[in-house]
């Protein structure tokens, strides 16, 4: 029976899912993606070869998620969302009982990434260090200051370049856990890697963010730089239990020092550039169930150079 995956949280994602469906009909053409999203009318429900509406995460029972799952013959699940990852990866087992495979990394890796502290802590000797992050804020009146909430994105609740007392006084106004890093300024890459079920790390593929909307690229350029990558996959596998598509973020400061951000354990808003560019992760999950492994190189080729954008909600790409 031909692949289906289940596109989790649609919502405005048309463009990756384009990619992903061109990626799996690349192995098979006649794999199947399905999307779904918990708001029946959400931007791309209609743009979509084939979509349904599933329940809130928070309302969903495994009786009625393998009810779903059934009725549309799905064989796979492509999680997309940061905040239902650790959802599907509770699942896993289950679902595989029903062979149905969830594309997701292993939970601790995923608490990891959603804690900036304990983000920090298991990545701080690494060959990309995270950004120094601390509890409550160290007596260093001279520095400039970031303050975030410790879990999660949070991106509405980020405050950047403060002070010593406005970095207090934010502090003061959350109602949450939240915690203190040195504001670190230069120019930030997002290296995408996809990592096989033995841990092997494939990739990865660097892109400039150029241009940045609410944490998403907007306009993006695959480059090469081979220290980097090495660096790059020195953190992907600094701890196990990272499984499939999986991003880096990185900032480069003027002198050329490497900071790691985070690491989101999903494709990313601009990964339909990284899967335009060749490193072909939906059709490597399927070689990798069909024990081809072997086809896949270990360095893939890259097109260096291929620039993504995204203008009024339209996704283009172009070579420089």
């Amino acid at each position: 029976m031909p692949p289906r995956i289940l596109f989790s949280s649609l919502s405005a994602k048309l463009a990756l899912y384009r990619e992903v469906a061109r990626d799996a009909q690349h192995v098979c053409s006649d794999a199947k993606v399905v999307a779904c999203d918990s708001d029946p009318n959400c931007a791309a429900s209609r743009e979509v070869d084939h979509f349904i509406s599933l329940p809130k995460i928070s309302e969903l029972t495994d009786e009625k998620l393998i009810e779903i799952c059934k009725l549309h013959q799905i064989s796979h699940v492509l999680p997309t969302r940061d905040g239902e990852l650790l959802f599907w990866a509770q699942r896993k087992e289950l679902l595989a009982q029903h062979n149905i495979q969830v594309w997701v990394s292993n939970e601790e890796c995923i608490e990891l990434c959603n804690d900036k502290l304990s983000f920090y802590q298991s990545w701080k000797s690494c060959s990309i260090p995270a950004i120094p992050t601390y509890e409550t804020l160290p007596d260093n009146q001279a520095s400039r200051w970031a303050v975030k909430p410790r879990l999660g994105s949070g991106g509405k609740m980020i405050k950047l370049d403060l002070d010593y007392q406005e970095a207090c006084n934010i502090a003061a106004s959350y109602t949450g856990a939240f915690i203190f890093q040195p504001f670190v300024t230069g120019r930030e890459f997002s290296a995408e890697v996809w990592i096989s079920k033995e841990g092997r790390c494939y990739g990865p593929l660097l892109r400039w963010r150029n241009k940045v909307v609410e944490g998403e690229s907007h306009q993006s350029t695959v480059f090469r730089n081979p220290d980097w990558e090495d660096r790059v996959r020195d953190v992907f596998l600094h701890r196990p239990g990272f499984f499939g598509h999986c991003l880096a973020q990185v900032l480069v400061e003027e002198d050329g020092t490497l900071n790691l951000v985070e690491i989101n354990p999903r494709l990313g808003g601009a990964s339909p550039l990284a899967l335009r560019a060749g490193l072909t992760s939906i059709s490597w999950h399927l070689l990798e169930e069909e024990k081809n492994l072997e086809v896949i190189p270990k360095y893939p080729h890259f097109r260096d150079g291929l620039v993504l954008e995204k203008k009024e909600g339209v996704v283009s790409f172009r070579m420089i």
